[in-house]
Order: C-alpha cells, then sequence, then structure tokens
C-alpha cells in the first residue's frame, strides 16, 4: 500500500539569515555615485531636501534583490510603528540603526526598509528585534516612507545592538 502525504505552500527550511546590506545589492550600478552623494551629504536637512526632490530616482534606485523575493529570512532591526501605539503592535517598519551624525536623520532608503505585519502582535520598545518571515520585494509607500520590501513574520524575537549595523 502505497500512502502520499500532501504538504501545503513551501516546504518548511531554515530561514535565510539576511544582513541590510543583503537587501541592497542589486542596486544598479549607474545609481552608485547618486546614491554615494545622497547618503555622504553633511548637511542633514539638506539630505532630507534632497530625497524630497529626488524621490523618484531614489526609488529607480533602490527596488530591492528580486532573488529574496518569497524567500523565509531572519533579520534584526528596530521596529518602529505605523501609529503612536507601542503594545500589541500588527504593522510596523523594521529599519538598521541610523547613522548618528544627525539629531533627526532622514529616513533610510525604501531598500533598506521593511514594512512588518506580525498578526501575533508586538510590544514595542527601543529595544532591537530579529524578525523572521516570508520576504516580499516589490515597491510601495507607507504614510512613514516609501519601502522595497513587505514581510509577513511569523516570529519576533529580543537582539541585540551589536546585531544591527547602520544603513547604507
Amino acid at each position: 500500500m502505497l500512502v502520499l502525504f500532501v504538504q501545503h505552500g513551501a516546504p518548511h527550511a531554515e530561514p535565510l539569515q539576511s544582513s541590510w546590506k543583503d537587501l541592497r545589492k542589486e542596486r544598479p550600478a549607474e545609481c552608485q555615485a547618486f546614491l554615494e552623494q545622497y547618503l555622504t551629504h553633511p548637511d542633514c536637512a539638506q539630505q532630507t531636501m534632497m530625497a524630497t526632490l529626488a524621490a523618484n530616482r531614489i526609488s529607480q534606485c533602490t527596488l530591492g534583490d528580486s532573488s529574496l523575493d518569497g524567500k523565509t529570512i531572519t533579520i534584526a532591526g528596530y521596529a518602529h510603528p505605523f501609529e503612536l501605539a507601542f503594545n500589541g503592535v500588527k504593522e510596523f517598519l523594521l529599519i538598521p540603526r541610523a547613522p548618528q551624525d544627525c539629531r533627526h536623520p532622514p529616513p533610510p532608503l525604501p531598500d533598506q526598509i521593511i514594512s512588518v505585519e506580525f498578526p501575533e502582535g508586538l510590544d514595542i520598545n527601543l529595544d532591537p528585534v530579529w524578525v523572521t518571515g516570508v520576504l516580499r520585494v516589490r515597491t510601495g509607500e507607507t504614510h512613514l516612507a516609501p519601502v522595497s520590501y513587505f514581510l509577513e513574520a511569523i516570529s519576533v524575537a529580543p537582539a541585540l545592538i551589536p546585531d544591527v549595523p547602520e544603513s547604507g
């Protein structure tokens, strides 16, 4: 007698441990000089204004890494809620550590922001977290910032500050 088992969805595999650098590896070569100029601008206020004026170019240069689409990943970052609620948050942005050279740094580039849905809810504080889930690569707009990634989280766990490198 032959018995077949059918598994719905993708087979369960270990999540791919990803870094913020991994998320930006498909940036077009012709964008490197432009993005470097933007990221190293010494005046934070002008950098923010530049981001507004060059939003279309920035979005074309930061589409995300298509090879990660549909992969289960785990990545460390900081959770920022969409609203001014910090308990039981089901949707938030995950970002890398912000450079410390500005009092109010501009938001990270779209390929350095992940819009996360976590049905279980998360109590957010200032500590970093590891988020694991299925990553989707698609450009979108939240009311806080443009994003190149969306993630359906299956788990969130505490992380250490050294686990989260700066954006870039």
